[in-house]
């Protein structure tokens, strides 16, 4: 019945991120049959239950399914500092696993935008991707974007001290940016109870429209077109 509402509302699909290598069996059954996206990684807040062989099973489980991206994956340096050396190696796996597939990826960045910029560039990784719900400064989102990314907006930018993010997004181009909901988390603020959904999508565009004074429906082409650009087998499935 969610979807069918989804459906009406114009969303004409939905891309979920694999974030554990116990669930991506599960991610995949669900989206089977139904205009949904989803992708496969290995989430640096699930780093003490991931498992030795889970990069090889990324390899294998991407070989014999179909991903549109690699993810979601990166750097939580918000997490404690003993995990920092195993998410690094974990997160440069990931990313070589995408440039050898040549796979967009969708990444995790807390408190290590250029941490993960300089991996980026070390690696001379040149597949793109979206980096998920955005918080760094405008020089870090330039970066970014420079190295071949788009910046991930989603119900952050909803709530009254996002001053920073939403300076952020009215100095960047609406080709920098895809909107996101991360359902059921990350709740904006005009939603009540305590989980998140993609009918938000429409509102927090809205937002954004506001903040470049421009039409909601140019900030939801150039959202589209950008996720479209940066994972062409979306439109295999939309």
């Amino acid at each position: 019945m969610h979807w069918q509402f989804l459906q009406k509302m114009g969303c004409a699909g939905l891309l979920i991120p694999g974030v554990m290598a116990r669930d991506w069996q599960r991610l995949i059954s669900l989206c089977t049959d139904k205009p949904w996206a989803y992708s496969l990684g290995l989430h640096p807040y699930f780093l003490d239950q991931h498992q030795a062989g889970d990069i090889s099973q990324l390899a294998l489980a991407c070989q014999v399914n179909d991903p549109v991206a690699i993810g979601e994956f990166g750097l939580d340096f918000a997490l404690p500092e003993e995990t920092f050396a195993e998410q690094i190696k974990l997160c440069q796996a990931q990313f070589e696993l995408a440039q050898a597939l040549k796979l967009p990826v969708i990444l995790h960045v807390r408190k290590a935008y250029d941490d993960i910029a300089a991996m980026i560039r070390r690696l001379k990784f040149n597949q793109g991707g979206v980096v998920h719900a955005f918080s760094g400064s405008i020089q870090q989102g330039e970066a970014l974007i420079k190295l071949g990314f788009k910046l991930g907006i989603g119900g952050a930018i909803s709530h009254s001290r996002a001053t920073k993010l939403r300076k952020t997004v009215l100095h960047l181009p609406l080709e920098a940016l895809v909107l996101e909901t991360d359902s059921p988390d990350m709740k904006p603020a005009f939603l009540s109870g305590n989980r998140n959904s993609p009918i938000s999508l429409l509102l927090l565009a809205q937002i954004v429209a506001n903040l470049k004074q421009c039409s909601l429906d140019k900030v939801i082409f150039a959202s589209n077109n950008n996720l479209l650009t940066l994972m062409p087998k979306l439109k295999t499935i939309l």
